[in-house]
């Protein structure tokens, strides 16, 4: 398995489409789309996906993908959220996303993209890193309990 900063091309963009799309199925079978009323990656036109894809390329972001020869296995996203004076910590590192292909699953891909993704965060002076996950995903939730992550809060919703 190979480990590569993502790149603007056409190649990168076809393997996070693939990625991605695999990743929709799995949210649309937990039912985030009837909680939040989401567009289905699947349904938004390609000019957004596209997109989408861009926004991974700021200067504050970090996008790499896992690899098997040519074969997309996996990607993670992030990046630093800088922090108003109300708060101590200054900086803070989101992860994105974290996605890895079904046939990949179970391989250590994602704990290692982790580990890459907070080398990057330490070199970059930040100490602190923060996600979100959609509590059916049980399963996400519980790799990212492993890897240490503490639950603060919880977000309710109500369709009126």
């Amino acid at each position: 398995m190979e480990y590569i900063l993502a790149k603007n091309n056409e190649e990168d963009f076809q393997g996070f489409l693939q990625l991605e799309e695999e990743f929709d199925r799995h949210y649309v079978a937990l039912g985030v789309g009837e909680q939040y009323i989401r567009v289905s990656f699947l349904e938004k036109p390609e000019e957004a996906k596209r997109v989408e894809f861009e926004k991974n390329f700021k200067n504050d972001a970090y996008f790499l993908f896992a690899k098997e020869g040519e074969e997309y296995a996996g990607y993670i996203s992030g990046v630093i959220q800088e922090n108003d004076q109300s708060y101590k910590i200054r900086q803070l590192g989101i992860m994105d996303t974290i996605v890895v292909a079904e046939k990949y699953k179970g391989k250590g891909i994602s704990n290692k993209m982790k580990d890459l993704f907070f080398e990057w965060l330490k070199s970059k002076n930040v100490s602190v890193c923060q996600l979100h996950v959609i509590t059916k995903n049980t399963s996400a939730l519980e790799i990212y309990k492993k890897w240490g992550f503490e639950v603060d809060e919880l977000r309710l919703w109500k369709k009126i």
